[in-house]
């Protein structure tokens, strides 16, 4: 029988018939001779609920994706969010209504005939509606939304500081990433567009540990550091800046298997990635779509 890794994308407890394991995102689990599995999301709800894997059937599904990668299989668990409108709000653009509605964990704006939602990973209690030119926003505590009612765009910030100085968006964020980065970034709302006026990183200074350059690298691209990826990238590869931000699409998670091979998941796509580095520099990548 082929060799199973399970990664899951949510906490959760796994049962086989002899033995228990908790996972989550960083965690990964080798299944071999196993018939059965019993996955207990951490987090319990109506559709959330407990479920039953059989190994000797895998078969995509709403609960878990199962992909074939070189010499193992991989089976991917996927959440599940049980939705629950708890208010909604209305601002009016030109006469027309733009419906906002808040559930325990999806946001969704309603303006004319289109209709856009979100699935919220952090906590949706509070939160304030305004407008800025024409665009509808909800804030929430570390969290901007901003809609877009001439392309029905939506846009997601985050921040620990977030301030409006008239049409510009000011940020700050720290990140809980290896390098502990400090992003700071500006963003200009004029009639239909949001522009980058301005980004900056501030880092950390310890030292690295070069085993983790591929590591470091996928949280560069995920938060748009295209610089320090670069950086972290062997002269030879020969890539630029602008390279790197097409490079994996827009990346929105990575799952990593190993020190240097990951799941990488944009919004597009899935791919399993794998990196060779020598004395901490990235000198091969290679990407592999998962279908």
């Amino acid at each position: 029988m082929k060799k199973i890794i399970l990664k899951s994308t949510y906490p959760c407890l796994v049962k086989t018939d002899e033995a228990s394991f908790e996972l989550d995102e960083n965690d990964k689990l080798e299944i071999v001779d196993e018939d059965k599995l019993f996955v207990y999301p951490a987090v319990y709800s109506r559709r959330n609920i407990p479920f039953y894997i059989n190994l000797n059937n895998l078969q995509n599904t709403s609960r878990y994706s199962v992909y074939d990668v070189n010499d193992f299989t991989l089976l991917l668990l996927n959440e599940e969010n049980n939705l629950v409108v708890t208010n909604k709000e209305h601002l009016f653009f030109n006469g027309e209504k733009c419906e906002i509605s808040v559930t325990q964990q999806e946001i969704t704006f309603e303006y004319k005939n289109y209709s856009v939602s979100y699935s919220c990973p952090h906590d949706t209690t509070n939160y304030k509606v305004f407008k800025k030119g024409n665009f509808a926003c909800i804030e929430f505590t570390h969290d901007l939304y901003v809609f877009n009612t001439t392309n029905c765009h939506l846009s997601h910030f985050e921040g620990n500081e977030i301030e409006f100085e008239k049409n510009t968006l000011n940020l700050s964020n720290r990140l809980d990433d290896y390098e502990n980065r400090i992003k700071k970034a500006s963003y200009s709302f004029a009639d239909d567009k949001i522009k980058v006026e301005n980004m900056s990183f501030e880092y950390d200074k310890s030292k690295a540990i070069e085993e983790l350059s591929p590591y470091r690298f996928l949280e560069a691209i995920k938060v748009k550091d295209f610089h320090f990826a670069k950086n972290l990238l062997d002269a030879s590869l020969k890539i630029n800046e602008d390279n790197l931000a097409k490079f994996l699409g827009n990346v929105v998670n990575f799952l990593p298997l190993s020190t240097d091979d990951f799941i990488v998941i944009s919004e597009n796509a899935k791919n399993f990635v794998r990196f060779e580095t020598k004395k901490g520099q990235i000198v091969d990548i290679s990407v592999d779509k998962l279908n």
